[in-house]
């Protein structure tokens, strides 16, 4: 698809053309919400672009993200394997849709792969569509795309002001699925990929993930859309054990065991038990705020929904001892005190009676709707 350089058209709401540092289509409108889960957050932005009023507990309660537990085999790739396809339908729910592709892809594809990205992200914010994308600057983190230039994409993640320099620079297009963040901090790093889960070192491949969203003016009653986040998390949460890329995943219960394991020998770094913390604290506190913003909006289930909340709560609280403990950002070493560990091991051996207990609690409020 060709692109004029400059155009003197208003193209679509939201949309403006600017030269000023090479941005040749602008979003405004469209921040970054600073979500641990990006993935969420680039969702809480584009309803925050359409001028959607939708709470952050309520985008993470009904997408089922604030009810999932994942981990990886290895205890190191947080915010990796998971099933953002599923939240993003789900968030049809909250009125918008989001459409775009998620896949692994071979060297030998990449770079056409690539050039039809480049098209429908530059095709989408032509027409006033917010978009973004997951390894574009950060490793296993989502990014919102605002602004393209001549030569590639802008976009807003975790990277921004002081120290990060240059992070508002233009991101070549064939650099999608490399994560190439432009700031002065990374670009004095070698570049590399940020996990081996996808085909291992970046001639070999890549993750390709980038949507595009449009607002569809309607949204799901309550009810029927608590029920259908509620049943894909059971279901997902059930399933113990799956694969995706060239890595193993455990979900529920099962998941707290593998976390448990890895601290027991001393096999997680403190790095990722403070990254994990951080997500998986983040998704229970909006569990139980979202618990109770659903008490008023269904109130035949107030009981219910509150004992649940309450649970959630609990979980929450437990985990933010757990950050007391990893503050971010800790060292890319295992745990090496004892204590220390025994001290995490009786969190997460807590945090996980209480997911039981909140399984339970989500499976009648699930058979009631």
């Amino acid at each position: 698809m060709e692109q004029s350089a400059q155009s003197n058209e208003m193209t679509a709401f939201g949309v403006k053309d600017e030269t000023k540092n090479g941005k040749l289509k602008v979003l405004d409108n469209y921040p970054f919400t600073g979500s641990h889960a990006s993935h969420i957050g680039a969702i809480q932005s584009s309803l925050a672009y359409y001028d959607i009023e939708v709470s952050a507990s309520s985008v993470f309660g009904l997408t089922g993200h604030a009810f999932l537990m994942v981990v990886d085999s290895g205890m190191s790739n947080p915010n990796v394997g998971l099933p953002e396809e599923n939240f993003f339908l789900l968030a049809n729910n909250l009125g918008v849709r989001i459409d775009g592709v998620s896949r692994i892809v071979t060297a030998d594809e990449l770079l056409a792969l690539q050039a039809k990205a480049w098209d429908c992200i530059r095709s989408a914010l032509d027409n006033g569509q917010p978009a973004f994308a997951k390894e574009l600057d950060l490793g296993n983190e989502t990014s919102i795309i605002y602004a393209y230039g001549k030569n590639g994409y802008f976009k807003r993640s975790w990277h921004a002001g002081d120290g990060h320099e240059g992070y508002d620079d233009e991101i070549p297009w064939t650099m999608l699925g490399r994560n190439y963040c432009p700031c002065s901090e990374c670009r004095h790093k070698p570049l590399k990929p940020s996990t081996d889960l996808y085909l291992g070192m970046h001639m070999d491949g890549a993750f390709l993930s980038y949507h595009w969203v449009s607002g569809i003016n309607e949204r799901k009653d309550t009810r029927h859309a608590l029920r259908e986040a509620l049943e894909f998390t059971l279901q997902f949460n059930s399933q113990k054990k799956y694969t995706w890329g060239k890595g193993t995943f455990f979900t529920g219960t099962d998941a707290y065991d593998v976390w448990i394991d890895s601290v027991r020998t001393a096999a997680i770094h403190g790095f990722y038990m403070g990254y994990f913390v951080d997500v998986w604290q983040e998704s229970r506190h909006h569990a139980a705020q979202f618990l109770r913003e659903m008490q008023a909006a269904i109130p035949e289930l107030q009981m219910e929904l509150g004992e649940a909340a309450a649970t959630y709560a609990a979980i929450s609280a437990v985990y933010r001892r757990l950050n007391d403990l990893f503050p971010w950002m800790q060292p890319r070493e295992p745990i090496a005190d004892p204590f220390r560990r025994k001290d995490v091991i009786s969190l997460l051996t807590e945090a996980k009676e209480l997911e039981k207990i909140a399984y339970g609690q989500l499976e009648k409020i699930s058979a009631r709707l």
